[in-house]
């Protein structure tokens, strides 16, 4: 396990339809190569846990949980964050092919 607490990060998330988003995280867990984890102190706020395993295939299952501290919180960044998250997948998806032809 690799720990990396205290790293955080800001970044500009830049939106089509209504602005700019400033966001700050910070990686709580890293175990190498299963797991990442991060932490939000932006709005809303929000963990994240990815894992990642080996299929029989030869490819990867990821698993991604936005874990929150309220269902009410969770109702309220679902309406938008299920459809963005799939989005950032199919890029990811896309990146990845190109790294592997």
């Amino acid at each position: 396990m690799f720990n990396i607490a205290m790293h955080r990060y800001s970044f500009i998330m830049y939106g089509p339809d209504k602005g700019n988003y400033p966001n700050e995280c910070e990686f709580i867990k890293i175990e190498k190569p299963s797991l990442i984890a991060w932490k939000r102190y932006s709005m809303p706020l929000f963990q994240v846990l990815a894992t990642f395993e080996e299929t029989d295939d030869n490819q990867t299952r990821l698993v991604f949980k936005m874990l929150f501290n309220s269902a009410e919180e969770c109702r309220k960044v679902k309406a938008f964050a299920v459809d963005k998250n799939e989005e950032n997948f199919d890029r990811l998806e896309i990146e990845l092919t190109k790294m592997c032809l």
